[in-house]
């Protein structure tokens, strides 16, 4: 699917906001790129939770397949009159 590209994007994006405000607050190199690394790392795990909640979701969206045992045959089909529910028994 198209959701493999969240992660990276969502990482550097965050990345890009956090290295830009660091900047013009005059963090020192070191401590601005030990902290821009921490950050890429959460968002970049954040994402790919996010990711897993999104397949979740699907999958408990999507209609369940029909056992084999409960397919009606042809003959039980005809029998049931429109609007008729068939019941167990």
């Amino acid at each position: 699917m198209k959701r493999k590209l969240i992660p990276p994007f969502l990482m550097l994006s965050v990345g890009a906001v956090s290295s830009i405000i660091m900047h013009f607050n005059y963090y020192e190199t070191n401590k601005m790129l030990m902290i821009l690394l921490g950050v890429m790392i959460v968002f970049y795990i954040a994402g790919n939770l996010f990711i897993m909640m999104l397949n979740k979701f699907d999958k408990q969206n999507q209609p369940e397949e029909v056992d084999a045992g409960d397919e009606l045959t042809d003959e039980e089909e005809s029998d049931l009159q429109e609007g008729q529910v068939k019941t167990e028994g």
